[in-house]
C-alpha cells in the first residue's frame, strides 16, 4: 500500500479506565480518532449506528466525527485509551479505514506494548517524552495497518473496468506517495513548534525565500489546505491537547495558542470540533 507522505497523527491523551457494569457513555459526536484497548471485560459499542461487542485483548478504532455510544456487559470492564487527530484529510474520508486498511475490530497479538509505552512515557519527565509518544503512536498505527485490509485489493474490486481500475490506481498510488516539497515541509514544522507566533502567507513565503503567491500555491497542493488555515488547525489541535492533559483556564490556553481574543477561540474551536472548550474538556472526563 501507498505511504501517505503528508499524513501527520498528533497525539491528544491517554488514559486507562476501570468501569462497572453500569458504565454507560451517552450517544456523542466524536471530535477527534481514539484507539481503545480492552484490558478486561466485555462492552458494546455502537459507533454510527452499528453495533459491535468488544471485549479483551481487542483494540478498538473510532474515527474522529463519527457518533458513539458505549454500556458494559460485564461486571468489570477495563481499557486503554488513546485520543489523536491527523493533519490530513481527503475529501472528508476515513483516512486510517480508507488508505492504511485499519478495520474497528483488531485482535492484539503484541500491539498492547504500545499502548503501555505511551501511557508510561506521557508520565515520564523527560526531555524526550514527545518524541516517544509520537513514535509509539505511529508504530501502533503501522502494526494496526500491516494487520488490516488489503486496501489496493479491495479498492480495485470495487471500481470499474480492469483498463479504468488500473489508471485510477496509478493517479492515486502518484497522488499518495508523492514527497511533500521540503520547503513546504520545513514551514509546516516551524509552526508546530511555534504556534503563538503571529503568521500571514507572506512571512511564511519569506522563512523559505518564496513569493507569496508560489508559496500558497504549493503549501495547498502539498498540505490540502491553505497555509492560514494550517496554522488555525495546529493552533486549535495544541488548545485541544492543552484541554485534555492540564487545569488552566481557557483564557490563558488561547492565550498560549495564539489568540489574543478568547470569545473568538472560543467560536473557532466550536466550529472545528462540534464543542466550546469547556465541552470538550467534560466530554474527556
Amino acid at each position: 500500500m501507498p505511504v501517505i507522505d503528508n499524513a501527520r497523527f498528533t497525539f491528544l491523551y491517554i488514559d486507562l479506565y476501570s468501569m462497572g457494569s453500569s458504565w454507560v457513555y451517552p450517544k456523542s459526536k466524536i471530535p477527534y480518532n481514539i484507539f481503545r484497548y480492552i484490558t478486561k471485560g466485555k462492552a458494546e459499542f455502537s459507533i454510527n449506528g452499528e453495533k459491535n461487542i468488544v471485549e479483551e485483548n481487542q483494540i478498538v478504532y473510532i474515527p474522529n466525527g463519527c457518533t458513539m455510544s458505549c454500556q458494559a456487559l460485564t461486571e468489570k470492564f477495563e481499557f486503554y485509551s488513546i485520543r489523536f487527530v491527523t493533519s490530513v484529510f481527503y475529501e472528508g474520508e476515513d483516512v486510517l479505514k480508507k488508505y492504511y486498511g485499519i478495520r474497528r475490530i483488531t485482535e492484539n497479538t503484541g500491539e498492547d506494548v504500545y499502548f503501555k509505552e505511551i501511557y508510561k512515557w506521557v508520565k515520564s519527565s523527560h526531555v524526550a517524552r514527545n518524541n516517544f509518544v509520537r513514535g509509539y503512536l505511529d508504530l501502533l498505527i503501522g502494526a494496526l495497518s500491516l494487520k488490516g485490509e488489503d486496501v489496493n485489493k479491495r479498492e480495485l474490486g470495487e471500481l470499474g473496468d480492469e483498463k479504468d481500475t488500473l489508471e485510477k490506481m496509478r493517479n492515486k498510488e502518484y497522488k499518495a506517495s508523492r514527497q511533500v516539497d521540503s520547503r513546504i515541509q520545513q514551514v509546516a514544522d516551524y509552526v508546530v513548534f511555534h504556534p503563538t507566533e503571529k503568521y500571514n502567507p507572506e512571512k511564511m513565503a519569506n522563512m523559505v525565500s518564496l513569493s507569496k503567491q508560489r508559496f500558497s500555491s504549493l503549501f495547498k497542493e502539498n498540505m490540502g489546505k491553505t497555509p492560514m488555515e494550517y496554522v488555525r488547525e495546529i493552533r486549535l489541535t495544541t488548545a485541544a491537547r492543552k484541554l485534555l492533559i492540564s487545569d488552566k483556564n481557557i483564557n490563558d490556553i488561547a492565550y498560549e495558542v495564539g489568540y489574543e481574543d478568547t470569545n473568538y477561540f472560543i467560536r473557532e474551536f466550536k466550529a472545528a470540533f462540534g464543542f466550546t472548550p469547556n465541552q470538550y474538556r467534560k466530554s474527556a472526563k
